[in-house]
């Protein structure tokens, strides 16, 4: 038996473009059930802070694990994080030998090889992880399961490698982690409130509910659990609750729920996300969405064409459907309406057909995703059958299909794109430009450039860096302090001698997206000279790479090199044309407005590039600056532009 208690510690990364959606509920769902067990008095169990999860860089990342020095690592996987939670755990380990790395999520699947072979992983739990996870802790507690160290559990046990768990038939036996105090929420996070673990449908292309049976039963949290957890979060002042549900309003608790939430939720504190059946939206239930306050809500059409339809299984009766969908844009609730490219069957005059219904129906907007041949689904298991390739690491995105090769799937892609008034060349899930309290905040923002001298945050203050200005002072240990998403500010004349000292970045922070600002005063560097210089920088392909593999004329490699971006800020007198550094780097103008001086808009809207930075002359007071700065914020909006 052991004499300490076996030390813990849960880990999961965000999503990159939006760490807000990063509640760890899984995490706090293995804790909570795990110390209903009787294991508290045995067992420490704690979860990475978001403070440190959402923030930090990889360097950061490791460090922060190994000063908390655990027996035993948990990693939930996901599309978004497996690949960079995996190398993290492998940098963990050669620094804590005698660690075990435990890995569960959607992404451990039986089909997925490369996350179970991983050299980082010890055991790797396929399916739902409470039950797993407690039983894991028990037999290593008690002696009864000796992980090696070359990460190969014992075999007879009842926890190893490619083993799944029956579903627990009753959730009630979960405690709720908000309610037992397993989670912590940041004041801008997302709420994740999980109704059910259960799907009727079976569409080949999701996971959703896939070992969950056919029938609800048990498989759902009881009303009061659900009330008392939104209850926890207003209290905390959340304002965002997404309710991890498929089928919301086809569930028993839908109509209770919808009630109780209109009567606690009067003030309409919180806004609610939904995924719902379109089928089954009477009036009456568009009308309790919004007495709620459900302001979000999914639908998913994926696909009109019936041949697509019967080919990933799935059941959509498309009249209902598409009468329900009106009710909730008819209600002022907004809608994502998705279509799929890439499904089975499905070809350009199947797209056509479902872009036709659309319009016919009078569904509104729409987005244009691309199929994820997801390990452990359907669709995955039938590749061959529909001449389906794909990535073979995440997003795992389709590359072709038997009806439609690449080429033609990345030109309808483009084409419905611009049709749906989404830029083509935007890529979805990439981090956009730096958000609040850096260089550049987004479009419209009016923020800041850095000032030279800019102070850094002092080392071992818990705060990474997400902004620096090369070659100021105090730059010492950057590399192991820096953010997942940082700003660099360089002198373009600089270039040379900035490349050995970002190498090392790079090296070291392997998944940090690095936006490269660098700034010019006289002749601009070609593009050919830029190019060349990023391609020296070193480079290990990742989920953010591969996200923009339509870029790429070609499906191989499967990815187009994400980071670092480059800006080129350009003195507004320069001769360059921004068309000249397309592929390469995106160009942004510097414009001083002088005193009294009126916005020349049409001006920027013809000089291209990406944005404006935009500075002030001497002779400005502060009532002006903000009637020039809210027209240019205007202006940027309108246009698709980024305002510094």
């Amino acid at each position: 038996m052991h004499t300490l208690p076996l030390r813990v510690l849960l880990v999961q990364l965000p999503v990159p473009n939006n760490p807000a959606l990063n509640t760890p509920l899984a995490a706090g769902y293995l804790k909570a059930y795990a110390e209903s067990c009787g294991l508290g008095d045995r067992v420490v169990i704690d979860i990475l802070p978001r403070a440190v999860a959402d923030c930090a860089g990889d360097a950061a990342l490791v460090q922060a694990i190994v000063d908390r020095a655990p027996d035993l690592l948990g990693f939930s996987l996901y599309t978004w994080n497996s690949e960079r939670s995996l190398e993290v755990a492998r940098r963990v380990r050669m620094r804590l030998p005698d660690l075990r790395v435990v890995v569960g999520g959607p992404e451990v699947q039986a089909d997925n090889t490369w996350v179970r072979e991983h050299p980082a992983v010890s055991v790797a739990v396929i399916g739902e992880g409470e039950q797993a996870f407690a039983d894991l802790l028990l037999q290593i507690v008690d002696c009864r399961l000796q992980i090696a160290p070359d990460g190969q559990p014992d075999l007879q046990s009842a926890i190893c490698n490619l083993q799944s768990r029956p579903a627990l038939p009753d959730l009630s036996v979960v405690p709720s982690p908000y309610l037992t105090g397993c989670l912590e929420l940041l004041p801008d996070s997302v709420q994740m409130v999980e109704i059910s673990r259960w799907c009727p449908y079976a569409c080949s292309f999701c996971l959703y509910g896939r070992n969950m049976g056919p029938r609800l039963g048990n498989r759902s949290f009881g009303l009061e659990r659900v009330l008392a957890e939104v209850a926890w979060g207003r209290e905390r002042g959340v304002r965002q609750v997404h309710f991890v549900e498929a089928n919301l309003n086809l569930l028993p608790i839908f109509w209770p729920l919808m009630r109780a939430l209109s009567e606690m939720n009067a003030d309409r504190q919180v806004a609610f996300y939904a995924e719902l059946r379109g089928e089954h939206l009477s009036a009456a239930a568009v009308a309790a969405l919004e007495a709620a306050n459900v302001r979000v809500v999914e639908v998913g059409l994926q696909t009109a064409n019936p041949v697509a339809l019967r080919a990933v299984s799935r059941k959509t009766d498309l009249a209902q459907w598409a009468a329900g969908t009106r009710r909730l844009s008819s209600a002022g609730i907004e809608v994502f309406l998705d279509v799929i490219l890439g499904l089975p069957d499905d070809d350009a005059v199947g797209v056509a057909t479902t872009l036709d219904f659309i319009k016919d129906q009078s569904l509104g907007p729409y987005d244009i995703f691309m199929l994820q041949v997801l390990p452990g689904t359907a669709v995955r298991r039938e590749a061959a059958q529909y001449g389906l390739t794909f990535q073979d690491r995440p997003p795992y995105y389709v590359l072709g299909t038997g009806r439609l090769p690449y080429a033609e799937l990345r030109r309808l892609r483009r084409e419905l794109k611009l049709d749906a008034g989404f830029d083509p060349d935007a890529v979805e899930g990439m981090p956009g430009v730096r958000g609040q309290g850096s260089g550049v905040r987004g479009q419209g923002s009016g923020a800041r450039l850095p000032a030279p001298g800019s102070r850094l945050p002092a080392p071992g203050s818990g705060k990474f860096i997400s902004q620096v200005r090369l070659f100021d002072e105090g730059q010492e240990g950057v590399s192991d302090r820096l953010a997942a998403h940082v700003d660099v500010f360089l002198p373009v004349a600089q270039l040379a001698q900035a490349t050995a000292l970002l190498a090392g970045w790079i090296v070291a922070n392997p998944s940090t997206l690095f936006d490269v600002y660098l700034e010019v005063a006289g002749e601009p560097p070609g593009a050919d000279e830029l190019r060349g210089w990023r391609a020296r920088l070193p480079h290990t392909p990742g989920y953010l790479d591969r996200l923009g593999v339509y870029a790429a004329d070609q499906p191989e490699p499967g990815y187009v090199r994400a980071s670092p971006r480059l800006w080129l800020v350009l003195p507004w007198i320069s001769q360059a044309e921004p068309n000249d550094y397309a592929g390469v780097a995106a160009v942004i103008w510097h414009y001083q407005l002088d005193s009294g001086q009126s916005l020349p808009l049409g001006a920027w809207r013809t000089a291209g590039g990406a944005g404006i930075a935009l500075s002030f002359a001497e002779g400005w007071d502060d009532a002006g600056r903000r009637v020039v700065l809210s027209t240019a914020e205007a202006w940027a909006a309108e246009y698709g532009r980024l305002l510094f």
